[in-house]
């Protein structure tokens, strides 16, 4: 008897439970459906939103910009970024640093330039010139063929030494200053670039900031 009447207890108990259990899951069911489905949206993009916020900062607080043109003598193509720190003293003064990759048939360089501009006074929604100039610091390395010595003996005449343009076992530094002329309208301008005593004596470049 006392087997049974236990038996019959536990029956009762779990019948009693389940009820509990099913209004309880309800419960959660409810609370979630109740939830706006933006709300968890939000809530799972949270991470990529505060990285693009952190990426939208940095661009602001440092003007980050590209810019790209030809150089002249040697005769290159160049690609480079920028950050601009403005005002320095006065509004119209600005420091602008950066880096830059110029390649061609025979020169590879890679340099660092540390300009001040002066913008002109004018309208900001037009055409304003600036002037500047700064130190230019650049590694250069020269890829070439060139003719074998006559007297090494080889009878074909033919033969070269080849430096790979890659190859900066042979890379030279030089450093120069830049001389600057350009025209700005908003977040876009155009130059021209002449560094004596460098690589690169003339560029002619377009650039953009964000």
């Amino acid at each position: 008897m006392k087997r049974l009447f236990a038996t019959y207890a536990l029956v009762v108990s779990i019948a009693a439970l389940c009820p509990s259990l099913a209004l309880a899951q309800d419960a959660t069911l409810q609370a979630l459906a109740d939830v706006p489905a933006p709300s968890l949206a939000a809530n799972d993009q949270a991470p990529a939103q505060g990285a693009q916020n952190t990426v939208t900062e940095a661009v602001k607080k440092w003007n980050l910009g590209v810019y790209g043109g030809i150089a002249l003598d040697p005769e290159l193509i160049t690609f480079g970024v920028f950050g601009k720190f403005a005002p320095i003293f006065s509004k119209d003064v600005s420091f602008r640093p950066g880096l830059y990759l110029s390649f061609g048939e025979l020169t590879t360089e890679f340099g660092i330039d540390l300009d001040m501009l002066y913008t002109l006074p004018g309208a900001d929604n037009a055409w304003r010139t600036y002037v500047g100039g700064g130190p230019n610091f650049a590694l250069s390395h020269q890829g070439f063929s060139a003719p074998a010595d006559s007297n090494s003996g080889d009878s074909s005449g033919d033969s070269s030494t080849t430096t790979d343009r890659f190859d900066f076992s042979d890379t030279s530094f030089d450093a120069g200053f830049n001389f600057i002329v350009g025209a700005t309208r908003g977040k876009t301008f155009f130059e021209m670039k002449a560094t004596a005593w460098g690589v690169s004596s003339v560029k002619l470049l377009a650039g953009f900031r964000f």
